[in-house]
């Protein structure tokens, strides 16, 4: 699958990006707030997004998410805030907590519906 990661901290991304291709996934990008998601979004081609809560232009993370929803993406929140994200869960197919651990991460990725390999 395609991935493409809402997240502000670069080591996080770098993190993420490496359990991507571990995993035997693509990873598109990542872009550190909702404005630039929407500012980009015609310039990108992904299957499914993680998505922190806290992003530069604020606790943005749960409105990108169920932006990408209406355009029938798929999210999962990366996030140390499991509660706020536990909120949302109408929104997000899974939750992964920070620190990201390998197994947690596998298992989370699973649950994205097969898209476009």
């Amino acid at each position: 699958m395609r991935i493409f990661c809402l997240e502000d901290n670069a080591l996080i991304v770098f993190h993420i990006e490496q359990l991507l291709e571990d995993l035997g996934h693509v990873f598109v990008g990542a872009l550190e707030s909702f404005a630039d998601l929407k500012e980009n979004f015609s310039d990108l081609e992904f299957d499914g997004a993680l998505v922190d809560i806290d992003l530069t232009d604020g606790r943005t993370g749960p409105s990108a998410a169920a932006w990408l929803l209406e355009r029938g993406i798929p999210t999962i929140f990366i996030t140390g805030q499991e509660q706020i994200a536990d909120q949302h869960r109408d929104i997000s197919i899974a939750i992964i907590g920070k620190p990201i651990s390998q197994l947690d991460f596998a298992q989370k990725m699973a649950l994205f519906p097969l898209g476009n390999e």
